[in-house]
């Protein structure tokens, strides 16, 4: 059962608190409509102040206290989304412009006509409906375009906002992959409270995904501490591979000035291990109508992992693969030829799970770039 729309009547003479009630007592009691009533603005303002979701006030000009006028331009000030409509025996023309001009959407004279008021009621109600329904819709577009920001860059969001479909069919796509993780944290996390342990993995995942981000990668997902990110995805470019390299760089120094600030706590310094590849994979929207989920999977996907975990055995936090390297060749932005001359070529690697052996580079301890 929807909720009944709220009408405060706000006026000095009785007759009319009473009119209202008889006049609208069916649907009082159908739950249509419900009635507050105030003798003058100021006690209009303290029902307000109680019951906020009151959408129509009807109101009159001459009250002590405060008068209509003076109310509707208290309630312009105050930014009230309630709409008033003027019930008045004040029915000259300077009047009506005043309220008009302070708020007011209609104006009924006195003595009042019920079928006209009744008429204008549900008007004025159907349009209050319609601005809320507005309103939702914009509050709900918000919150989508919120929650694509965790994941999406600014770039990325304002594409999606603009779509009326999901991310797209499955379909093939050359992507740049990255995965991050924290190096230790289950053996950390044994030692922590929960509360702590959420702490630092919110702290660490602003940081990386606002670098993510800064490269216009894309976070496909979060894995515990460790984060998946795509460079490439709706808009592929020749630069993924560069920006994917250029991230796992300032993802190094926002861990470093990160460190910075933790020990100066007394907290132990973190050290992360990050994996790079680029290459085919299947990128779009899997599942059902009842439940989609973006995914981006395949051997480049893997590989990329791998690297990462590779790091470990390396005793290096990044380690890269030759398609990256390959990749960024071709650029000719300086960054890129910098970050590329700081990478140490490490040779063929067999990654666990496959046959054919990867060429990967390694920088050492360092911070690139």
């Amino acid at each position: 059962m929807s909720e009944p729309a709220k009408i405060l009547a706000v006026d000095d003479e009785p007759d009319f608190e009473l009119l209202l009630r008889q006049r609208f007592r069916q649907r009082i009691r159908k739950g249509d409509l419900a009635f507050r009533f105030a003798h003058h603005g100021e006690e209009a303002l303290a029902v307000l102040a109680e019951e906020p979701d009151i959408g129509l006030l009807l109101l009159d000009i001459n009250m002590p206290v405060m008068d209509g006028l003076t109310l509707l331009a208290e309630l312009r000030a105050r930014k009230s989304p309630a709409r008033a409509v003027i019930v008045s025996a004040y029915g000259d023309m300077a009047n009506i412009r005043t309220a008009m001009n302070r708020g007011a959407i209609d104006f009924v004279t006195k003595p009042v006509d019920l079928n006209d008021l009744e008429v204008t009621i549900d008007k004025t109600l159907g349009d209050i409906a319609y601005v809320r329904g507005l309103d939702r819709q914009r509050a709900a577009a918000e919150r989508a375009r919120l929650n694509l920001a965790r994941y999406f860059s600014p770039d990325l969001v304002a594409m999606l906002a603009e779509r009326d479909e999901p991310l797209g069919p499955v379909r093939r796509e050359t992507v740049a992959v990255l995965f991050v993780d924290i190096v230790g944290f289950t053996r950390m996390a044994e030692a922590m409270s929960p509360e702590s342990v959420v702490t630092m993995l919110r702290e660490f995942h602003e940081r990386m995904a606002a670098e993510i981000f800064a490269c216009g990668g894309t976070v496909e997902k979060y894995i515990g501490d460790a984060i998946f990110a795509v460079f490439g995805l709706l808009k592929p470019g020749a630069e993924d591979a560069a920006n994917a390299l250029r991230c796992a760089d300032r993802m190094l120094q926002a861990l470093a000035a990160w460190n910075g600030q933790r020990t100066a706590r007394g907290e132990p310094a973190l050290s992360i291990g990050i994996g790079l590849n680029c290459g085919p994979a299947v990128v779009g929207d899997v599942g059902s109508d009842q439940g989609l989920s973006f995914t981006v999977i395949g051997d480049t996907v893997n590989i990329a992992s791998r690297l990462q975990g590779l790091t470990r055995d390396l005793d290096t936090p990044l380690v890269v693969a030759d398609a990256i390297v390959a990749t960024v060749n071709g650029a000719s932005s300086p960054e890129a030829r910098t970050l590329l001359a700081r990478l140490h070529d490490r040779g063929e690697r067999t990654l666990k799970g496959r046959s054919a052996a990867v060429r990967i580079w390694t920088h050492g301890d360092e911070v690139i770039g």
